[in-house]
């Protein structure tokens, strides 16, 4: 079973986009992230025409292609879905291609023939360029020492690409006129705000997730942790593509991270349609862990995604991947956490493992599959293997590792426990 997958191909360090997506039968294989066309997103309303959630969260929404061309109505949809989503009391900024809403900068495809339209987006405030994304950071992190425990959600939807050169370590992402956003620049950027400032990253594009390296000083992964609440979820891992960014325009159609993972978050789909389901440990709210969680068991595309809580483990906890999965599946499954568990067991079901012993057979056969394999099995794998993983080394760092990276770790976990929609600064 081929899944929905990233729209385009690898050329060196850079992503190349043809203008038609593949098909198998009559089915589009969906690439990147998101989104529609011509769809409009009919959320329930509260005042100006947004989602009823109460957070208060100042944001960033960085959309677009590198240029026209690749500037699909994928990538629009999720500006206009995440947008919709924040409370109404939130501040927002939307930087979106050329920022031009009169200009014909989407990219759709018709029944006949393909064609480019204006944005359909309620306000664009400027291009998705390196200096627009700068200063709006800049402004953003002065508004913030006003109020320092206010959250900040920085979203990115577009194209990605992957820096051979630095092992996979310093992607980056595509920003407007051909330019690249790496992820050394963007730590750059986020140096600026507040020490308390909670920051919280969600970025979708191709090899996204690099950008997990802002958990350390530059975005340098053998750099000290930063000393600030960061924490983010990404789309894909450093070395892999992710899904979305079509120029098909039926939105009912679409397969990515952004779709599930804030539609767990806030409990309705692009669509309007209520989800349910992702409140794993019943306490009556979903948290970013648990929607990360949620779109690990429901994302029917090639995304394999990645937390930051993932990367602080494989930094600070060196076992060999063989010895984590020496581990029996009772016993892990015993120290997951309510959304882990699930997640592991969706999964396990979903490859067809049986028993809950050994996991060696498991481990040989993601050694022996392609890392960057679209194939419905291979994808399941991965996210599998690697949460398996996840929750080995967690194991592991809290019963036999220092007490100041314990509780760093545990620091970032609560981070990641929480809901940027719906909790409120000082609660």
């Amino acid at each position: 079973m081929q899944l929905s997958r990233g729209w385009g191909r690898q050329k060196g360090d850079s992503y190349v986009v043809p203008m038609k997506p593949t098909r198998i039968g009559s089915t589009f294989l969906l690439l990147g992230l998101i989104a529609a066309c011509s769809v409009g997103v009919t959320l329930p309303q509260e005042q100006g025409g947004r989602a009823n959630l109460h957070g208060r969260v100042e944001t960033l929404i960085v959309g677009g292609g590198p240029n026209k061309k690749y500037n699909q109505a994928g990538i629009e949809s999720n500006v206009r879905y995440v947008d919709l989503l924040l409370p109404s009391e939130s501040a927002r900024r939307v930087l979106f291609a050329d920022g031009d809403r009169s200009s014909k900068s989407v990219f759709c495809e018709g029944d006949k023939q393909d064609y480019f339209r204006e944005p359909k987006l309620a306000h664009i405030d400027g291009p998705s360029s390196n200096t627009a994304i700068d200063t709006e950071l800049a402004s953003m992190a002065k508004a913030m020492s006003a109020k320092p425990e206010t959250p900040a959600l920085i979203y990115f939807t577009g194209h990605g690409g992957a820096n051979r050169k630095s092992d996979f370590q310093d992607n980056y992402y595509c920003t407007w006129k051909d330019d690249q956003l790496p992820v050394t620049d963007l730590a750059t950027s986020i140096a600026r705000f507040p020490k308390t400032t909670p920051i919280v990253l969600v970025m979708v594009e191709c090899y996204s997730g690099a950008f997990g390296n802002l958990l350390f000083e530059d975005g340098q992964p053998d750099s000290e942790l930063v000393d600030r609440p960061i924490c983010g979820f990404f789309a894909a891992t450093a070395q892999r593509m992710s899904a979305g960014c079509t120029p098909e325009v039926n939105e009912a159609d679409y397969r990515d991270f952004t779709g599930y993972f804030f539609a767990a978050l806030s409990g309705f789909d692009r669509l309007g349609k209520r989800i349910s389901g992702a409140d794993y440990d019943h306490d009556g709210k979903v948290t970013m862990d648990e929607a990360y969680a949620y779109t690990l068991i429901h994302d029917d595309s090639i995304d394999t995604p990645v937390c930051t809580s993932d990367v602080f483990l494989r930094r600070y906890v060196k076992i060999p991947d063989a010895d984590c999965f020496d581990n029996t599946y009772q016993d892990v499954s015993t120290w997951a956490t309510p959304a882990q568990r699930a997640a592991l067991d969706a999964l396990k079901a979903t490859l067809g493992l049986h028993g809950a012993g050994d996991m060696q057979d498991v481990y040989h056969e993601f050694r022996q599959a392609d890392p960057v394999g679209s194939d419905s099995r291979t994808v399941h794998l991965i996210r599998f293997c690697r949460l398996y993983k996840t929750i080995g080394l967690t194991h592991e760092l809290m019963t036999a590792g220092d007490r100041q990276t314990q509780d760093r770790f545990k620091a970032l976990v609560r981070r990641e426990h929480t809901n940027p929609l719906v909790d409120r600064p000082g609660r």
